[in-house]
C-alpha cells in the first residue's frame, strides 16, 4: 500500500515532467521591427533600424527595396544587417520591407522614406560634382547654393540630368577656378542638357578665371546682380583671368540679367562657339573684338527687342586685331567699336548692321573690308551718340567693297594705326580697288572717299549721295576718274555747301576715256595739269575748275581726234578757274587733231 508521503512526491514528480513537456513545445514569438518612417532631404545618407526586432538569438535579417527610383541608383547597402544605408538620389518615396527569421519561422515589417526639399550646396569642393534631377515637381529647385559654390583645380562640376534647377540665393554664385571644370553637356550625345540657374531677387552669376565651361541649353535667369570679388563689373557669365577655357557656349537662353548677359575682362581660348543664345541685356555682351572667333559666321546670338548695342574692345591704333576668320558682324546687330580698330582679319558687315563708333576713333582694314547691305536694309555707321570719328581706311592691300552703307559724322582726323598713316582726314580712305553702291556719307569732316592710289585702280562709285562733306566730296588721281565713274549712268548725288567740289582731281597724269558730268553745278576740282596723250573726252555737262596754274594739255600725236569735248547746247561743257576771276587758270593748249563742241572756256590765260 502505497504511503502518503510516496503519493505525494509520485505527484510532484509527474507535475514537473508535465512542466518539462510544456516548455519544449512552446512556439518560438518573432516580430520584425522596421523602425519608424523617416522624411530627409535628397542626398541624406539614410540609416534603417531593425534593431528592435524581436526573436532568438541569431535570426537574420533581409531588407528589400521597391520604389519607383531603380535599386541600382540608391547605394543601397547592407541589406542583410539590422541597420542598413541607402541614399536618395532625389525626392520621392523610398519602401523597404524587412524580414527576419530564425530557424523555420520568419516576420515581415515594412517602413516608408520620404524625400523632399532642394539640397543645400556652397563652398570648395573638395571632388567632382554630378547633379541630378533629384524633385520631381518640374517647377521646384533642386538643389540650392547657400554661399559661393568654388570649383578648383581638378574639380569637375557636372549636370548629367535633364531638367536640374539650381537656385541661387543673393550674392552667390559659381566660381570655377583655374583647371576646374563646368560642364552640363552630355559627351555621348555631344548636346546639352536642359539645365536652370536661377535666383528671385537676383544672383552673381557665372565667374570663369583661367577655368573650363562647356555650356549649352541652360537657362541662366536674373544672374548679374553682384560683381564677385576682384571683378569691376557684374554679368551673368564672366570670362576673366589669362586663359579661359571655352568648349562651348550655346543655345543658352538668358532672362532678365540685371547687367551683362556674357562680360570678357581676360583671354579666351579654346575650340567652342558662343552661338545661337538668346540675350537679354541691353548690353549683352561686352568683350575685346577678338572674342568674335567665337561667333558662328551663319549662326548668331539674338539679342533683345530693345537693346542698344554690343560692345566690342579693339586693341587700339598699335595693336593689330587678329582671328582665324573674319569679323563677321551679323545680320540686324548693332554694335559699339570702343576705340581704334586695326583689323588684320576681314570684316564682314551684313545688311541692316549698325556699327556705332567711339569718338575720334577710327578703322584700319587689312584684306577686306566689306558691307553688305541692300537698298532697304543698308549698313548704317556713325558715331556714338552722333560723336565726330576718323573714318574707314584700306591699305595697300585692302579692297573696300561697300554696298548700301550710311557713314555720318566721319572724317574726323587723320588716321594713323601702325606703319599705316592716311593723307587726309575722310570717311572712307582707300588704296586700292572696292566700290561705293548705294551709299551715303553724310557730314564729313573731310573728303567722303579718298583714293590714294597714283597707280591705276579699280574702284567704282555708283548710285551714290555726298552730304554736307566739308572737304570735296571725292578724291580721285588722274588716271582713276574713269574707273570711279564708268558711265554716265553713274547716278551719283552730290549736296554740298557752294565752294566745295564734288571731285578733286589730283597728281599730274594722262586721262584717257570719258569724264561724265557730275549734276548740276557740281565740278571737278583740278588740282594738277592735265595732259591728253590718248583719246579723251569730256562729256555733256562736264564742269572742270583749275586750280591757280593748271591746264588742260592736248599734246601733239599722230593718233586720231585725241581731245573731244562733246557739250550740248542745253548742257555744255564748263571749263574755268577755281577762283572764278580771268587769268585765274592756265587754260587749254591744243595740238593735233581735237573736237570741241558746245564749251564754255573762261577766266583762262594764266
Amino acid at each position: 500500500m502505497m504511503t502518503k508521503s510516496l503519493y505525494f512526491l509520485s505527484l510532484l514528480g509527474l507535475f514537473y515532467l508535465m512542466s518539462c513537456s510544456d516548455s519544449s513545445t512552446e512556439p518560438i514569438v518573432l516580430v520584425a521591427d522596421a523602425g519608424p518612417g523617416q522624411q530627409v532631404n535628397p542626398l541624406d545618407l539614410v540609416t534603417l533600424d531593425g534593431t528592435k526586432s524581436q526573436g532568438p538569438e541569431g535570426l537574420t535579417y533581409l531588407w528589400t527595396y521597391s520604389g519607383d527610383v531603380p535599386q541600382s541608383e540608391i547605394n543601397f547597402e547592407d541589406s542583410t544587417s539590422a541597420q542598413p544605408t541607402f541614399i536618395p538620389p532625389k525626392s520621392d518615396v523610398y519602401t523597404f520591407t524587412l524580414k527576419i527569421s530564425s530557424g523555420g519561422d520568419s516576420d515581415e515589417d515594412q517602413v516608408v522614406i520620404v524625400t523632399d526639399g532642394a539640397v543645400e550646396i556652397g563652398g570648395t569642393l573638395t571632388e567632382n560634382l554630378a547633379l541630378t534631377n533629384i524633385q520631381p515637381e518640374a517647377s521646384m529647385p533642386d538643389y540650392i547654393v547657400t554661399e559661393d559654390l568654388v570649383v578648383p583645380d581638378g574639380i569637375k562640376l557636372s549636370i548629367v540630368d535633364e531638367n536640374v534647377i539650381i537656385f541661387f540665393e543673393q550674392e552667390t554664385g559659381i566660381l570655377v577656378q583655374a583647371g576646374g571644370i563646368l560642364t552640363n553637356v552630355d559627351t555621348t550625345q555631344s548636346q546639352g542638357l536642359d539645365s536652370e540657374f536661377i535666383g528671385d531677387a537676383g544672383w552673381k552669376g557665372i565667374l570663369i578665371v583661367d577655368g573650363t565651361i562647356d555650356l549649352s541649353d541652360a537657362k541662366i535667369e536674373n544672374a548679374g546682380k553682384s560683381a564677385f570679388a576682384g571683378q569691376n563689373e557684374a554679368a551673368a557669365i564672366t570670362f576673366s583671368g589669362e586663359q579661359t577655357t571655352l568648349l562651348d557656349l550655346s543655345n543658352n537662353e538668358f532672362i532678365n540679367s540685371f547687367s551683362y548677359d556674357i562680360l570678357v575682362t581676360g583671354s579666351v581660348t579654346g575650340s567652342g562657339l558662343v552661338t545661337n543664345n538668346q540675350l537679354s541685356y541691353p548690353i549683352p555682351i561686352k568683350a575685346p573684338i577678338t572674342f568674335m572667333e567665337f561667333w558662328d559666321s551663319y549662326d548668331p546670338n539674338h539679342f533683345p527687342d530693345s537693346y542698344e548695342y554690343v560692345t566690342l574692345i579693339p586693341g587700339g591704333a598699335n595693336k593689330m586685331d587678329k582671328i582665324s576668320k573674319d569679323f563677321t558682324f551679323h545680320e540686324g546687330g548693332k554694335y559699339y567699336i570702343d576705340g581704334d580698330f586695326w583689323a588684320g582679319s576681314w570684316i564682314t558687315m551684313k545688311s541692316n548692321v549698325t556699327l556705332y563708333i567711339k569718338e575720334g576713333a577710327g578703322i584700319l582694314s587689312t584684306g577686306r573690308f566689306s558691307a553688305d547691305g541692300s537698298e532697304n536694309n543698308p549698313v548704317i555707321i556713325d558715331g556714338l551718340n552722333s560723336a565726330p570719328w576718323k573714318g574707314i581706311a584700306g591699305d595697300e592691300l585692302t579692297s573696300l567693297r561697300i554696298d548700301y552703307a550710311i557713314i555720318r559724322n566721319a572724317g574726323n582726323g587723320i588716321i594713323k594705326m601702325g606703319s599705316f598713316e592716311a593723307d587726309a582726314p575722310a570717311a572712307v580712305y582707300g588704296m586700292w580697288d572696292g566700290n561705293l553702291d548705294g551709299c551715303q556719307i553724310i557730314n564729313s569732316s573731310g573728303h567722303g572717299y579718298y583714293n590714294s592710289s597714283t597707280k591705276q585702280a579699280i574702284f567704282r562709285i555708283s548710285n551714290s549721295t555726298f552730304k554736307n562733306t566739308a572737304l570735296p566730296a571725292i578724291r580721285l588721281t588722274m588716271n582713276n576718274i574713269e574707273s570711279a565713274f564708268w558711265s554716265e549712268n553713274h547716278n551719283n548725288n552730290f549736296e554740298l555747301e557752294e565752294g566745295i567740289a564734288a571731285v578733286l582731281v589730283q597728281e599730274d597724269g594722262y586721262p584717257r576715256a570719258a569724264w561724265y558730268g557730275l549734276g548740276g553745278d557740281n565740278y571737278y576740282l583740278i588740282d594738277a595739269t592735265i595732259q591728253s596723250g590718248a583719246v579723251f573726252r569730256l562729256e555733256a555737262g562736264v564742269i572742270l575748275k583749275f586750280k591757280a596754274g593748271g591746264s588742260l594739255i592736248r599734246t601733239l600725236s599722230s593718233y586720231g581726234k585725241e581731245l573731244i569735248i562733246k557739250g550740248t547746247a542745253e548742257n555744255p561743257v564748263i571749263l574755268d578757274g577755281e577762283l572764278g576771276t580771268p587769268g585765274s587758270w592756265g587754260g587749254v593748249y591744243l595740238g593735233g587733231e581735237f573736237q570741241i563742241d558746245h564749251a564754255i572756256i573762261k577766266n583762262g590765260g594764266g
